[in-house]
């Protein structure tokens, strides 16, 4: 699988395989196993660049303290790493070679990360039919927001249709631009499992859901209508969240993350991920899908937006074991 994965993803990245890039999302679509593959080769990799950008480093040494010579040798050696992890560290120092016109000498040990599912109440929308409750959630374990409903398709699965843009407080002076669908997820259970607080250890939060968009009356009105799953950290009360709504996000909050996507009717289905750090302290996650448009007039019908399959995943990655050195090499002029 983790062979497959990488494949196509290293087609779709180099040669625009558009064929390529069908199969990789269908696959991620269908197989949960595939996403948290996936998910974790993107967080090493990302982990690796990070590492690389915020030092200006021209050199990467692993955990044991191994000290680079004087000269590079003709060929980097490099440890037997996993496949995939020699195609990420590969695709890293590529891009420090092209960019900075210098040698490169490297070795890591890239520890393992760990993924675990976090708990998204009716996250495949399969638990009930019919309208979703109007109004901001205000407790664990229930799906709040703008007009929507769960309904049942002609093959039996059960889908979140977006029915109209709104303020979801009701705010007049708030201008209904987007229908959203909120859920406050309980952070308590990942904090027990794993030691959030360590720092050693970083955690990343993804949040991704499939989006759908089939031909409605009011298409002609929504020439810039997109999709977006969004992330909100907090650590406050459930209550106090909804009670503070929008206001909240830039007084209290203390993590951020989103993804958008732009369907036109009748393209295929696609599945976006929204990603953040999760911080120490954060106590609760407030997980949002959305269809938003870039009126700020009165609330506008959808009708022809559906999300589903809503799932919120986390991804340890312990901090690298890198140790980093500069080299210096000749330049000709």
């Amino acid at each position: 699988m983790e062979e497959q994965l990488l494949t196509l993803l290293q087609k779709v990245r180099d040669d625009r395989d558009e064929i390529a890039r069908t199969e990789l999302n269908e696959l991620l679509r269908k197989d949960p196993e595939a996403r948290t593959i996936m998910s974790r080769t993107l967080v090493d990799e990302q982990a690796l660049v990070s590492h690389l950008r915020d030092e200006s480093i021209v050199s990467i040494l692993d955990a044991e303290g191994e000290v680079a010579t004087s000269q590079p040798p003709t060929k980097p050696a490099m440890r037997l790493l996993a496949w995939p992890q020699q195609i990420a560290v590969a695709l890293v120092a590529g891009a420090i070679v092209g960019l900075l016109g210098v040698g490169v000498v490297w070795a890591v040990n890239s520890p393992q990360s760990q993924a675990r599912s976090l708990h998204v109440a009716n996250g495949d929308f399969e638990m009930f039919s019919g309208p979703v409750e109007i109004g901001f959630p205000s407790h664990f374990g229930g799906w709040g927001g703008n007009p929507a409903e769960v309904i049942e398709e002609v093959d039996g699965n059960r889908t979140l249709r977006l029915l109209k843009t709104g303020n979801v407080n009701g705010d007049p002076d708030d201008f209904a631009s987007n229908c959203s669908v909120f859920q406050l997820v309980d952070l308590s259970s990942l904090r027990q499992h794993w030691a959030t607080t360590e720092p050693e250890t970083q955690i990343t939060l993804n949040l991704s859901a499939r989006f759908r968009r089939e031909a409605a009356p009011t298409d002609a009105e929504l020439p810039k209508l997109a999709g977006s799953c969004r992330i909100y950290l907090f650590n406050m009360k459930p209550e106090a969240i909804s009670e503070g709504w929008p206001r909240v996000v830039r007084e209290d909050g203390i993590g951020f993350g989103k993804k958008v996507i732009t369907l036109a009717p009748g393209e295929e289905p696609a599945t976006i991920t929204a990603s953040c750090l999760l911080e120490s302290g954060a106590t609760v996650a407030l997980i949002v899908v959305a269809a938003s448009t870039s009126s700020r007039a009165a609330p506008i019908d959808l009708g022809g937006y559906f999300v589903d399959d809503v799932q919120l995943t986390a991804i340890r990655q312990p901090t690298l074991p890198v140790h980093f050195v500069k080299q210096s090499t000749s330049q000709t002029n």
